[in-house]
């Protein structure tokens, strides 16, 4: 889907652990500007079910699993997201669900903007796609 990729995130395995890293203009299309995450997420819950109206992201299971459903107001792709070395990168104005998480999972989320309360995201799938056909 067009705007929706995975990209690699680089890894180093040592003895004593893993280490997993990502830094603009490697791999990362933008400069961080906001990092939160998302945990104990309830059986059966979904979150996300919104689009941004700016932002750009990138998705990173840290820990976990669950699978991240894009949609772009004609058609859906599903990515099973189930392993830290492996990011989802998220154009703006491309609605985005999380769902079926695993208990232990803990999604990781860059962005490329600072929050915007009030006026950040379509929460409304027929009000997202009225604004993709104006």
């Amino acid at each position: 889907m067009e705007g929706c990729k995975i990209i690699d995130i680089n890894s180093v395995t040592e003895p004593d652990g893993t280490l997993y890293v990502t830094e603009v203009d490697n791999r990362v299309p933008f400069d961080i500007k906001r990092v939160f995450w998302v945990r104990d997420v309830a059986e059966g819950a979904t979150r996300g079910n919104h689009a941004t109206k700016k932002t750009r992201l990138i998705l990173i299971p840290v820990a976990g699993s669950c699978e991240v459903v894009v949609d772009n107001g004609t058609s859906q792709e599903v990515f099973k997201m189930d392993t830290p070395s492996k990011g989802l990168f998220i154009e703006k104005m491309l609605w985005r669900q999380m769902r079926n998480f695993s208990p232990d999972c803990v999604m990781m989320a860059l962005c490329d903007r600072p929050f915007e309360p009030g006026n950040e995201t379509y929460d409304d799938y027929e009000e997202y796609k009225k604004a993709l056909n104006d």
